[in-house]
């Protein structure tokens, strides 16, 4: 009799150990699922930073180009106006002037 109680304990220790061992696997797997999901999470965070750097590197050279164009553009008019301006200044004064005094 006394052999079997102490076969019982034996197997009850042993259940306790294995259950145990599995305690600590559990705990050392959520452990391990908080760290993977920790690093994908810091991963995914590093690459949408790049992402918006290269999106606003990409933006601020397309706004430049196009500040460049309307600049040409501006710059292309403002000449042409310059030009007919010279061209015109002296006919337009004598005009205005004869159309004041009215002649």
């Amino acid at each position: 009799m006394e052999d079997m109680i102490s076969k019982i304990v034996d197997m009850d220790k042993k259940a306790r150990d294995i259950t145990d061992e599995a305690q600590k696997s559990k705990i050392d797997y959520e452990n391990r699922i908080i760290l993977a999901r920790e690093k994908i999470k810091t991963d995914f965070l590093e690459r949408a930073k790049k992402r918006v750097e290269i999106n606003e590197q990409t933006a601020r050279k397309r706004s430049d180009e196009k500040l460049r164009l309307i600049e040409e553009k501006n710059n292309a008019i403002l000449a042409d106006l310059d030009k007919v301006y010279s061209e015109n200044c002296d006919k337009w004064v004598d005009e205005i002037v004869a159309r004041v005094v009215g002649q």
